[in-house]
């Protein structure tokens, strides 16, 4: 393992894709398209598997988080959400810079009384 925990889980989902499929940086772009939408789907498939780990249903009286099945179901999504970096060449430094960068943003939204609002293009107005 590296010193670099993201680095170390990028490095080791290439390698897997490489040995057992192929080097998504490498797709063409339909192929790389279609792993996007494969990827994504997957995602959100593991994020509400993770949701079946605790019990959020605000109908129902359980009030559960089985943790060990909720976070591997998260380490699950993890490979997916790698994958989608590795396709279009996101390295760790830069998805931790862009964090960074969002985190901070996020911070100066809460502070200012972000409204979620979006523009004509439907982009976020900040």
């Amino acid at each position: 393992m590296t010193d670099d925990m993201l680095a170390d889980i990028f490095k080791h989902q290439l390698d897997l894709q490489v040995q057992r499929f192929r080097d998504p940086s490498q797709m063409a772009r339909d192929d790389a398209l279609e792993f996007i939408l494969w990827n994504v789907v997957a995602c959100t498939d593991e994020l509400h598997e993770a949701l079946n780990e605790v019990g959020w249903k605000p109908w129902a009286s359980a009030r559960h988080i089985n943790r060990n099945e909720y976070v591997g179901e998260l380490i699950d999504a993890m490979h997916f959400i790698v994958n989608l970096c590795l396709v279009v060449g996101v390295t760790p430094e830069e998805f931790h810079a862009r964090y960074l960068s969002k985190n901070e943003k996020n911070h100066r939204r809460q502070l200012e009384g972000y409204t979620g609002e979006k523009d004509a293009q439907g982009r976020e107005i900040d």
